[in-house]
């Protein structure tokens, strides 16, 4: 059996959360540069990856050095990965990071591979601008995909960043029972509007796909550039 410092750099190429063709670009780069194995990958140094190949090469280099798992599916076929991420511009801190915080929460609800199921223990991750990584495990005390819910314990974890970030990335590392199986046998008054309200929106989503329901997320109010203000993201569905 072949260790995971003998595997071709090829092996990355899922895990980098870029378009197919990016990751592509990037492995087919480090292959013409003689680097054809996660452990000639690992022996690299993180600045002259990051120098030449940005955020994803360095999140490329933490997969090669085991600091971040190396999820094949076909292989162990009991999981997939569910996990979403996103680079931050220079200088993001503050109600921004929280924004881009909030943003992978949502994405991470309505991830397809998620099907249904309640979240239990989550991991926060962030690729920082000196190169190095940081992660915090939290559980969640009990199964949820409720948004606030996950905001809520979340969001104090920014605080411990060690350096400014470059990159977040949000990871579930336990998964329940479906959302619907939590709920209670009897409901009345605004919970059972709710409840059927969730209900049309979950007949919606499913009929027109996951970028059907969108909601407005302020992200830079002070932008002079209207794009920055405020961008779209997944509206989360009670009992998705």
């Amino acid at each position: 059996m072949r260790t995971i410092s003998a595997l071709p750099v090829t092996a990355v190429a899922e895990r980098l959360g870029l378009a197919e063709s990016d990751a592509g670009n990037l492995v087919e780069t480090l292959r013409r540069l003689g680097i054809g194995t996660l452990g000639e990958l690992a022996a690299l140094s993180p600045d002259w990856v990051a120098d030449r190949f940005g955020p994803p090469g360095l999140r490329a280099l933490r997969l090669a050095r085991g600091e971040d798992e190396l999820l094949v599916v076909h292989r162990r076929g009991t999981w997939e990965e569910l996990a979403t991420e996103i680079e931050l511009p220079e200088g993001t801190a503050g109600d921004r990071l929280e924004r881009a915080l909030e943003l992978l929460i949502d994405r991470l609800l309505v991830a397809p591979r998620r099907k249904g199921r309640t979240l239990l223990a989550l991991r926060l991750g962030a690729l920082l601008g000196d190169g190095g990584s940081w992660s915090v495990d939290r559980g969640l005390g009990r199964p949820t995909a409720d948004a606030r819910a996950l905001r809520n314990v979340l969001m104090p974890q920014l605080e411990s960043l060690p350096a400014p970030a470059v990159s977040l990335r949000l990871r579930a590392v336990g998964l329940g029972p479906r959302a619907d199986d939590q709920l209670e046998l009897a409901v009345r008054g605004d919970e059972s509007r709710r409840r059927r309200l969730g209900a049309a929106l979950r007949e919606v989503r499913a009929a027109q796909g996951a970028d059907s329901l969108l909601k407005v997320l302020p992200v830079d109010a002070d932008s002079r550039v209207p794009e920055r203000r405020a961008m779209l993201t997944p509206f989360p569905v009670p009992g998705l």
